[in-house]
């Protein structure tokens, strides 16, 4: 495990950012809170006292850099991926951290890998389009529900219920 346990999420104040901020915190991690909007990022601010709230632009490059400043890691949480994404992940190897999204979106997901692959192994950092719980989930429903899980599929289902 890394010294630092700083971890910026940028869309913290949104459906899924303030659970990824619940999680870390639940961990022992300490969040960076992150976003667009300084006014939720302040109101969130205030229901988790002691974090740094540091409001950040895909528009501001520098905005970018301060919020991720003093992090290992980035985990963005604001969508759409196809617009946050790229400004995010550039930040993230100016700053020689990982980067990591919960991005359902295929398009932004694919262009995370052939972007930025090359980049970041050059940098020594990874790069985690999609790495959520959504993205598994949705494709395990899709093929259960057109039939192709079969075998393999109900051993699976089998062995996630004990």
């Amino acid at each position: 495990m890394t010294a630092n346990q700083t971890v910026t999420v940028f869309g913290a104040y949104g459906h899924t950012g303030r659970f990824v901020v619940s999680e870390l915190r639940s961990r022992g991690w300490t969040p960076i809170l992150s976003g667009r909007d300084a006014s939720k990022l302040s109101s969130l601010g205030g229901v988790n006292p002691g974090l740094d709230v540091r409001p950040a632009s895909t528009d501001s490059p520098r905005s970018l850099d301060r919020a991720l400043d003093g992090a290992a890691a980035i985990i963005n949480c604001a969508g759409p991926f196809l617009d946050t994404a790229v400004p995010v992940i550039e930040a993230a190897l100016r700053a020689r951290i990982h980067y990591l999204d919960v991005t359902a979106e295929q398009p932004a997901a694919l262009a995370s890998f052939e972007g930025f692959s090359g980049t970041a192994k050059e940098a020594g950092v990874v790069i985690i389009p999609a790495m959520a719980f959504y993205g598994g989930i949705e494709r395990l429903a899709g093929h259960g529900c057109d039939g192709r899980m079969g075998r393999r599929g109900r051993n699976l289902h089998r062995r996630g219920s004990r």
